[in-house]
């Protein structure tokens, strides 16, 4: 069944049926686990960008954050990036002040992110950065999408957060009127001056589908505040 019949069928429904179905999905969307990998766009260690059908590019990429949330993640002892495993204690909000562990955390290690001791710098065994992974998620799509195109999430490393900051900062402060970050074409690339990938960020234009990019914002939300499974968590 096509998107438009599933749409034209919801239409088609009763004002007050659509209302209970809207709730029915927005629990079927709580409840679902990561789809990581199959929508991600990762950050390879020697800077590149890398799809989910494994091609990759060493950038720049223009692309629309559609939105972001800060995540969160904990895992004992020395991080294996190549070890696929879920973090122990994990939390993700739409603000950096408000993290806190999600209950379904295998171990949380404290009631609030900024009272953990494995959020400060220094607790880190690999140097003086922190034990706790600190993220910023984006769902992004390309400028040239359409409705059947596909969300991608990126996410930033620790360095790469303050960047995300100052970017959505410099649209939603700096530039007059003032507009979100999703409003414009963001260019998203490799800071050349450092070894290791660390995303930067410019403003390259106006957003041109910005009313399917406002029609996607739930969906957007919905994606990255996914919990994900802890099955394969180390519990130390």
């Amino acid at each position: 069944m096509s998107n438009d019949l599933i749409q034209g069928f919801g239409n088609s429904l009763p004002q007050n049926v659509r209302d209970q179905m809207a709730v029915a999905a927005a629990v079927d969307l709580a409840r679902l686990g990561s789809t990581s990998g199959k929508d991600s766009i990762r950050v390879t260690q020697d800077k590149k960008f890398q799809f989910p059908d494994d091609t990759t590019s060493e950038g720049p990429l223009e692309l629309i954050i559609v939105d972001f949330v800060y995540r969160n993640e904990y895992y004992p002892g020395v991080y294996n990036r190549k070890e696929v495993v879920a973090p122990t204690c994990f939390a993700v909000s739409p603000e950096q002040a408000a993290l806190v562990p999600t209950p379904n955390s295998p171990k949380m290690q404290h009631d609030r992110c900024s009272g953990c001791q494995w959020d400060k710098y220094g607790s880190s065994p690999q140097g003086e950065g922190k034990a706790c992974k600190n993220t910023v998620f984006m769902a992004v799509l390309q400028p040239d999408a359409t409705d059947e195109s596909p969300l991608f999430v990126v996410k930033t490393s620790p360095t790469g957060i303050r960047y995300v900051n100052a970017h959505v900062a410099k649209i939603g402060r700096l530039v007059s009127p003032a507009l979100p970050v999703w409003s414009v074409v963001t260019k998203m690339y490799f800071d050349p001056n450092v070894s290791y990938p660390s995303l930067r960020f410019d403003i390259i234009g106006p957003n041109p589908i910005i009313g399917m990019t406002t029609e996607r914002r739930e969906e957007a939300r919905a994606r990255l505040m996914q919990e994900p499974d802890f099955s394969s968590a180390v519990v130390a």
